[in-house]
């Protein structure tokens, strides 16, 4: 024991006679001013607080009771385990200091067996020399009490055995392993894996009547002792991400409203005449819906808004794009009419690039029109995306028929960048065709993005990705097509005349 180590170091160094321990690591004797004469073989190891640790993390044991001998071991062993407690978020119920004499274990006990009963620890650890942890060992009500599996370490005597004893007391729901000499066995890892393959054949059949798996709609807490409902969620306008695309699609509608206001008020100028006025209110009405549209993604979800977000998405969109493609078209019969062909001038004149936005939109609606007939969006709960919460959704219904409204509108897409970019270096007063080229460029660029993206998220963030496209392809046509011409309504109206027209034409 350490007590008669020391006292037999001490006399012994009034000799100046070497001394060497071959039993484990004590830190009292390891104090140079104290004992300079006396080595000890074994070093100081840490792997059996490491081995308790892992023990109680693999148990799922977050509140534990500690007892320890009332001396320097002890006192070293309690504050070892603790700092590596405190660091894996392992709580101590209570500690205790054990007493080395029976006497004092007899007139204590029952204030032990008093906090026992009250205490709600999932496991009593038990560390000492000697008679602390032996007599407390012989006492049979200690472990009654209990009601527990619970780790009982007690370093035995000095011997020249090599290995550990291990025994389990079905009365007592006690673990008991004696650690021998360590001269030439120091690695407490071995030790704590023969522990724990002792504890996986001797409570398995308790455990498994004990443990239940959670529901879908719950999760275990962190003892893993009972199970916990888990919170809904989803994409709010409360939430920080939700807020911010709410408070962008917002200001993005206002900014729609004004341009459009802008294009009102100077119906009658040139640069709005230039390219078809109808088509340019068309665009703007539409990507006010769009804008809108957004919102209908933000929210808690209800049978209503999962049928409009897509439908409303899809055809919205497909206004937006064959608006694109009919402006494109426009320019490019404008530039042919120029020249004495009567079939160019009569389509001009006609209106039929107005016609595209009609067509594509009665395809696109026949879509959705299946779409919703043969298996519509429905409200749904996921469980499986994160594990402590159910995030309400909006369910695609078919898949197929979701993924053949985004391709329908990727191809309206790629043919109005196709036509527009074609038709970039006609001569035009107001450069219409490159204004399109790049709206088209940009809006193509965040819908190829959105799919790998939108496979790889789940949850509310799905939603946010796809929110996030929709605002930023809206803005693309927004920002690419009507900012240059608002610069020149409004910044430099002195070309916004028709006179500066005509001038520009005489020069050409």
């Amino acid at each position: 024991m350490s007590t008669f180590s020391a006292q037999v170091g001490t006399l012994m160094e009034l000799y100046k006679s070497p001394q060497v321990t071959y039993g484990p690591f004590d830190p009292i004797l390891n104090d140079k001013d104290q004992f300079p004469s006396v080595y000890q073989m074994a070093t100081k190891d840490s792997s059996l607080t490491h081995g308790i640790i892992c023990l109680l993390l693999h148990f799922g044991w977050m509140w534990v009771a500690l007892y320890v001998s009332d001396d320097m071991q002890g006192e070293q062993f309690l504050q070892d385990v603790k700092a590596k407690m405190i660091e894996k978020d392992i709580c101590v119920a209570f500690t205790e200091k054990l007493p080395a004499t029976k006497g004092l274990i007899l007139d204590h006990e029952f204030t032990l067996v008093k906090r026992i009963r009250v205490s709600s620890a999932n496991v009593y650890i038990i560390h000492g020399d000697g008679g602390s942890v032996w007599n407390l060992g012989t006492e049979k009500e200690f472990y009654l009490i209990l009601g527990k599996l619970h780790p009982f370490l007690r370093k035995s005597q000095l011997t020249n055995s090599i290995g550990y004893n291990m025994s389990l007391d079905d009365k007592r729901n006690t673990i008991q392993y004696d650690i021998h000499n360590l001269v030439r066995f120091p690695n407490h890892s071995w030790l704590f894996v023969k522990v724990g393959d002792f504890i996986y054949r001797n409570s398995h059949d308790q455990d498994s009547k004990q443990c239940v798996q959670c529901p879908a709609q719950e999760y275990p807490n962190s003892e893993k002792t009972h199970c916990l409902p888990k919170p809904v969620t989803f994409l709010a306008f409360e939430d920080s991400l939700g807020t911010a695309m709410a408070c962008i699609a917002l200001c993005f509608l206002v900014l729609t409203a004004v341009i459009l206001g802008i294009f009102m008020k100077h119906r009658d100028t040139p640069i709005i005449k230039a390219n078809n006025q109808a088509l340019s209110f068309i665009l703007l009405i539409s990507l006010l819906l769009c804008f809108l549209c957004s919102l209908l993604f933000i929210g808690h979800p209800n049978t209503a808004t999962c049928v409009l977000q897509q439908v409303t998405f899809g055809l919205v969109f497909t206004v937006a794009v064959s608006t694109v493609l009919a402006k494109t078209i426009t320019v490019i019969l404008a530039f042919s009419a120029v020249k004495p062909r009567r079939t160019m001038k009569c389509l001009l004149l006609s209106g039929a690039s107005n016609s595209i936005i009609p067509i594509c939109s009665l395809i696109q609606m026949i879509i959705c029109g299946l779409w919703l007939g043969i298996s519509p969006p429905f409200i749904d709960i996921d469980s499986h995306s994160e594990p402590r919460n159910l995030i309400i959704v909006c369910n695609k219904g078919s898949v197929t028929a979701f993924y053949c409204v985004l391709g329908y509108l990727g191809f309206l897409a790629m043919g109005s960048f196709t036509v527009a970019f074609l038709a970039r270096n006609l001569p035009d007063t107001f450069n219409e065709a490159k204004f399109l080229t790049f709206s088209m460029l940009v809006f193509c660029s965040v819908w190829v993005t959105f799919v790998p993206v939108y496979q790889s998220t789940k949850g509310k963030f799905m939603v946010a990705v796809e929110v996030f496209s929709i605002l930023a392809s809206s803005a693309g046509l927004l920002g690419c097509i009507f900012v240059p011409k608002c610069y020149i309504i409004l910044i430099r109206p002195d070309e916004n005349s028709w006179k500066a027209l005509k001038n520009r034409k005489n020069s050409k």
